[in-house]
């Protein structure tokens, strides 16, 4: 999976410093954390996510690994989204992923997606957002060059209170390139729940769950689920 990392966080690298200059300084946050997940058995696991938010642009790469003896899950996820300057409500952004998981069959997984989203309500303790997209994978990305296209819609909404933050995503992917010959379709939904407990600046413990649901019988479901003690705290950047 080096090869494949390199590029994500080439292109990560890349896309920031050819941003254009701007009186506004950018904001640059870190997270970290450690501890144990459960897919089927359970290992640990560890995560870290960089981010960076000029002005109305805003970049977020997240890396995550989880070791289990015979059952291991990896993943490389870069987002940047950028509002338009007429109707902040609105952005426009692009996903581009890589995901390794032993559970559901997956070598390694390619998964592009681009589109627009919406802030459907945008205040100090919470937000939730809309996106619409087009997108596709390749279910083995070094060995396979055949694309799954899809139609991608999802949800995304925040809470924050008193010391205590949750995140709950809902993203479906409908299928719209044909189903090959012998194998399945891969149209799915996915379902992810987080919370998050300040200790004592900057740390916290994090609880959360992730779960894959395949609209076709034949493909089982991915359920992940963790629990960890982690930190969130500026990074002093200023490219």
């Amino acid at each position: 999976m080096r090869r494949p990392l390199y590029l994500v966080l080439t292109l990560f690298a890349s896309l920031l410093l050819s941003q254009e200059p701007s009186e506004d300084l950018p904001k640059w946050t870190q997270y970290g954390r450690g501890g144990a997940g459960q897919l089927n058995d359970w290992g640990g696991l560890a995560f870290y996510r960089m981010k960076r938010i000029k002005g109305n642009s805003f970049h977020d790469l997240r890396l995550l690994g989880v070791y289990i003896p015979d059952n291991t899950l990896a993943t490389a996820r870069y987002k940047s989204s950028r509002k338009f300057d007429i109707f902040p409500r609105f952005y426009r952004f692009t996903v581009t992923s890589l995901r390794k998981s032993s559970a559901s069959d997956l070598r390694i997984r390619y998964h592009y997606n681009q589109g627009f989203g919406a802030f459907l309500f945008d205040q100090s303790s919470t937000n939730l957002t809309s996106e619409l997209a087009l997108s596709y994978d390749m279910s083995d990305y070094l060995n396979d060059t055949r694309k799954t296209s899809y139609l991608k819609g999802g949800l995304f909404w925040d809470l924050d209170i008193s010391l205590t933050s949750f995140a709950i995503d809902f993203e479906y992917f409908y299928q719209i390139s044909d189903v090959v010959p012998e194998e399945t379709a891969l149209s799915r939904y996915e379902i992810s729940a987080e919370m998050n407990v300040w200790i004592r600046d900057p740390w916290l413990v994090i609880a959360g769950y992730e779960e894959e649901f395949y609209m076709a019988e034949e493909r089982r479901n991915v359920r992940y689920v963790y629990l960890s003690v982690g930190f969130k705290k500026p990074l002093p950047f200023l490219f």
